[in-house]
């Protein structure tokens, strides 16, 4: 006669059926799933901070190139007008003005006399009236080509004879913008 033992009779637990092994696994899971939700969450922010530097760079580089091309412009302009004001030629300065208006970006330009009176406007509502009603005092204040780069970008520039100034000249521009609307959208959003 064979006696077994009792102890042998009983299967061995499966892997799976342990309970110990089924929560290690469990946890090592819940482990991965949060490291891997950390990295993605600092790979985001990562990203977005990389993507804020970049569209700081991209907007400082844009204000340099359109300062320096609409500063020569100015001086280049300057020149123009000059010379049709001392050959007394009102309506070559109106063709200069309705050309350059064409041109994308170009809100408006104003020949103001050295009275303060808006002689020319690519603007008729504004002709022949105080420049100051409209517009800020200090743009006819300057001795030199001045650029400010609030929106609208505020151009003004003495025309000058050899031992007077004539008048000055003025012009608004609204650059086009580089980035789409949706990343300047959210980096707006994201500064305020």
């Amino acid at each position: 006669m064979t006696t077994e033992h009792p102890t042998k009779q009983h299967s061995k637990m499966s892997w799976y059926q342990n309970p110990a092994v089924l929560y290690s696994v469990i946890v090592l899971l819940l482990a991965g799933v949060v490291y891997l939700i950390v990295q993605n969450w600092q790979l985001e922010h990562k990203t977005s901070q990389e993507r804020s530097i970049l569209h700081t760079k991209v907007r400082q580089n844009q204000l340099a190139n359109d300062r320096q091309q609409l500063t020569l412009t100015m001086k280049a302009f300057v020149w123009a007008v000059r010379n049709a004001m001392l050959q007394n030629k009102t309506g070559e300065i109106n063709e200069y003005f309705n050309t350059l208006v064409k041109n994308r970006g170009v809100k408006e330009v104003l020949l103001v006399d050295s009275a303060g009176k808006i002689m020319i406007s690519t603007n008729k509502k504004n002709q022949d009236m105080p420049f100051t009603n409209r517009f800020p005092a200090y743009l006819l204040q300057k001795q030199d080509i001045y650029f400010n780069n609030k929106m609208p970008y505020e151009l003004s520039a003495p025309v000058t004879a050899p031992n007077k100034r004539l008048g000055t000249l003025v012009m608004f521009y609204t650059p086009a913008t580089i980035l789409p609307d949706s990343l300047a959208i959210s980096t707006a959003s994201k500064s305020q």
